[in-house]
């Protein structure tokens, strides 16, 4: 056998004659090196393939040992599963025979409990029969003793309708008596009434006109004296003496009415003279109708204030406590004349107008929004008089009503129904 030695061709030698060193692959010729590797090459691979055949016997024997052990495996669990199956199959044939005992048993006692419930509902049909009759019993008495308690009704009811006729005839006799007399008071006012309005004319407008201011007056100035100027005396309508409440005068405020269609211009002079001849104080004219020129509803006109019936109270008001401050101021400065020129001035001014003016106005809103509040109660009175002719007219249908069911035995009710209920506008 040869042997054989392996080199590595980097490593180095020392020649043995000169002790040089050099690497092993310079030494070794070229050829005896490719040699060499071919003969190791071939070393390799047939190490290789008898490692590998060796591996593959190895691999077959580990395989067939492992498909052995699974092939006893499978034929132990095969084994088990025989032995399972006749197991389960002798529990089934005898879970069947004691289902089938349970079921028999069951079946007995359901049986038992059907007989005892059959019998128990024919007693009690018995029962229910016997109860039947004995309701049909009782039914028939409530019946007997309904109809008899409807009969004792009707009797009581002819009765009680009988007392209410009787009733009703009474009380519509006094009611066609009142009505008679209250339609035959309220005709005779009306034409009454309708008489005296024929007879007003230009002269009696003025004189209501008058009174209306007089009473205005004595109403709001309780304190005060109002005197009227008798008819065909000569000077202004009304004069209001001014007072406090110890009763010292404050002073006069003559007032002339008048109601026209056209302004004269004699109003004015013939106011002055007036004012003159009482002493008085302030003049005032109260008309429906002012000079072309003038809008305003308050104003001085040549030293008289000129106001419309509407505003009278307020303009009354303001001129009322002009005179009541002067005469305070007389009493503090009694004897200083320049102040009662100051005075005279300050009424006279435009800045004491405008201010009665603004009094005024505020009263003629005042007096706007009452009578707003009139109208809104007119409209109340209103609708509560038709109310009460939808009442009349349903009292005379009841009347009529009435008629028809007790036929001729309420005569009296033919004479309400020719009454007249209906209630007239004014």
């Amino acid at each position: 056998m040869s042997q054989k030695i392996i080199l590595n061709a980097d490593d180095s030698i020392t020649c043995p004659h000169c002790d040089k060193e050099f690497p092993l692959a310079e030494g070794l010729s070229h050829h005896l090196i490719e040699q060499y590797e071919d003969e190791y090459e071939a070393m390799l691979n047939k190490e290789r393939a008898e490692l590998e055949q060796r591996v593959s016997k190895e691999q077959e024997r580990k395989s067939a040992k492992q498909y052995q052990s699974q092939l006893d495996n499978l034929k132990e669990q095969l084994q088990e599963s025989n032995d399972l199956q006749k197991k389960s199959k002798t529990q089934l044939e005898a879970a069947k025979k004691k289902a089938a005992e349970q079921a028999r048993e069951d079946a007995d006692l359901q049986l038992a409990e059907l007989k005892d419930e059959l019998s128990n509902k024919d007693k009690k049909l018995v029962e229910f029969r016997a109860a039947e009759i004995q309701l049909r019993k009782e039914k028939k008495q409530i019946e007997e003793q309904k109809a008899e308690l409807a009969l004792e009704v009707e009797r009581k009811l002819e009765a009680g309708r009988r007392t209410i006729e009787l009733k009703i005839n009474e009380s519509f006799s006094l009611k066609e008596a009142e009505l008679k007399k209250k339609i035959t008071d309220a005709q005779k006012a009306n034409e009454e009434l309708t008489r005296k309005l024929e007879q007003g004319s230009q002269q009696l407008q003025g004189e209501v006109l008058e009174l209306e201011v007089e009473s205005l007056l004595e109403q709001s100035y309780p304190f005060d004296e109002i005197e009227p100027v008798k008819k065909g005396a000569r000077g202004a309508d009304v004069i209001h003496i001014v007072k406090l409440r110890s009763g010292s005068i404050c002073g006069k405020i003559v007032w002339e009415t008048k109601r026209a269609e056209n302004w004269s211009n004699n109003w004015i002079p013939k106011l002055k003279e007036d004012l003159q001849r009482v002493n008085g104080d302030i003049a005032v004219l109260v008309s429906t109708t002012f000079p072309a020129e003038l809008k305003d509803s308050i104003v001085q006109y040549e030293g008289v204030w000129l106001v419309r019936p509407e505003l009278v109270l307020g303009l009354s008001a303001a001129l009322r406590t002009v005179l009541i401050e002067s005469q305070r101021q007389k009493a503090v400065s009694a004897g200083k004349g320049e102040q009662m020129e100051a005075l005279f001035d300050y009424i006279t001014s435009n800045q004491f107008a405008q201010r009665i003016r603004a009094v005024v106005e505020n009263y003629e809103t005042m007096r706007s929004d009452l009578e707003k509040e009139k109208s809104a109660m007119q409209r109340i009175w209103k609708k509560r008089e038709t109310q009460i002719s939808r009442i009349s007219d349903q009292m005379l249908a009841v009347c009529g009503e009435l008629q028809g069911i007790s036929a001729a035995s309420l005569p009296m009710l033919d004479s309400i129904a020719g009454l007249d209920f209906a209630i007239e506008d004014e």
